[in-house]
């Protein structure tokens, strides 16, 4: 049973050194590859995501909200709201033009006419004055109901335009945070890659470990319990090869789906690792002028100052408010800016540790390169078992692994720093 079990091992390693990484390949080759650059992986990001979209479409209903607002203030600006009732006439003449064959009769009868003129003059005077009094209230009334209602099309106004504000910043910052996102799933993506190499590469030291603990088994020089424990930590090996494996073509196809390559068999990504530079000395000025949040705090505070301007002449209770808003944005984009100096302030030591940790491996690297060197020299005159010089080669092939992780965690530092720069702060 044992012996059948490290026949699978060793399987096992045998299959490993022919394959390459290839995910969903074509066997019948009528589906293409692609290569991919990180470069038009991020302008597919850009064109795919459905965030960007979402925001665009926000923005073009802001600016048709706007729109309309404004024309419909600049209707109401110049309609005339005022009345004019029908005055009652008080000119006898017009009274007079009304009575039938008034100058044929006679001067008695004209008298009295003219005194019933009078008596209606004095009436309609009196009414006329009524009248007066009531379009001079509904005039008013008028007046006060359509600087109200422009009042509340300035608010709108002053919001929408605040939102439109917001919107493009929040597209920018969009834009910035897919970028992001796209050169950092891509090396995520490649590290991924270069870690299943790696495991292929160590499988040639498992496999000839496997053939030499399996003859030191059947020649009774390796104990039953060490081959079993030896069977254990191949069959590890085994299992995390093949969960790295699943994990990487999972995820290149979902990044496949997310920037609209799906169609293609496979897609083969750049070794961008080999040509990332080394971590060093990080010392980039990353000015908070340009900070997409920021800028949305100060058009927060721009909409609520503009709204104290507006009603501080005639409402002072509004403008209490608006008062007291104003104050609260101002407060709130000071505690939005100690946060993202706080988190400017981590950056550095960030920046150290990474360094750091790559210095210290370059020296360990160099030592057991050195000690690969000379355990041939050993080897070469028989006074080193094979097995110790394959040890040697597996912790250096460890270490250029561990090397490489760091590389990556430099470059994803990097890109998040030209994320600060252009206005986003993680």
């Amino acid at each position: 049973m044992l012996k059948r079990s490290i026949l699978l091992v060793l399987s096992f390693l045998l299959l490993l050194f022919p394959q390459s990484i290839t995910v969903h390949a074509d066997t019948q080759g009528s589906i293409p590859s692609k290569s991919l650059s990180i470069e038009e992986a991020v302008q597919l990001a850009l064109a795919n995501y459905a965030d960007i979209k979402l925001t665009q479409w926000n923005i073009a209903k802001t600016d048709s909200q706007l729109l309309y607002v404004s024309t419909e203030k600049k209707k109401l600006e110049q309609k005339n709201v005022s009345v004019a009732n029908g005055m009652l006439p008080v000119n006898p003449d017009i009274f007079i033009k009304g009575i039938p064959n008034y100058d044929e009769l006679s001067e008695e009868e004209q008298v009295g006419v003219n005194q019933s003129i009078l008596i209606q003059i004095m009436i309609n005077t009196s009414l006329n004055q009524f009248i007066s009094a009531q379009s001079e209230s509904q005039n008013s009334y008028n007046q006060e109901a359509k600087n109200a209602q422009l009042m509340e099309l300035g608010d709108q106004l002053r919001t929408l335009e605040t939102d439109k504000v917001i919107n493009q910043l929040r597209l920018h910052k969009t834009e910035a945070m897919i970028r992001y996102y796209a050169i950092q799933k891509y090396y995520q993506l490649c590290s991924l890659k270069k870690t299943i190499e790696y495991d292929k590469q160590e499988s040639e030291y498992w496999f000839q470990q496997s053939e030499d603990t399996l003859r030191s088994y059947e020649h009774g020089v390796l104990s039953k319990k060490s081959l079993e424990d030896f069977n254990h930590k191949s069959a590890e090996r085994k299992s995390v090869f093949e969960r790295n494996l699943r994990s990487y073509e999972a995820q290149l196809e979902q990044f496949k789906l997310e920037i609209g390559l799906s169609s293609y068999s496979e897609v083969i990504l750049d070794d961008v690792i080999s040509s990332t530079s080394e971590p060093g000395n990080w010392n980039t000025a990353i000015s908070l002028s340009t900070n997409y949040d920021l800028q949305e705090e100060d058009a927060q505070i721009k909409l609520a100052k503009d709204n104290l301007d507006a009603v501080k002449a005639s409402d002072t209770g509004l403008a209490a408010y608006y008062s007291v808003l104003w104050s609260s944005q101002i407060a709130h984009k000071n505690i939005v800016q100690q946060q993202l100096e706080e988190k400017l302030a981590g950056y550095k030591s960030e920046a150290h540790e990474i360094a750091l940790e790559y210095s210290q491996l370059k020296v360990q690297q160099l030592e057991l390169f050195q000690t690969s060197q000379d355990n041939s020299a050993l080897l070469s005159k028989g006074l080193i078992s094979a097995s110790q010089a394959d040890q040697n080669k597996l912790d250096l092939l460890n270490l250029n692994r561990e090397l490489d992780k760091q590389k990556v965690a430099y470059a994803l530092f990097q890109a998040k720093v030209t994320l600060a720069l252009s206005g986003v702060i993680l």
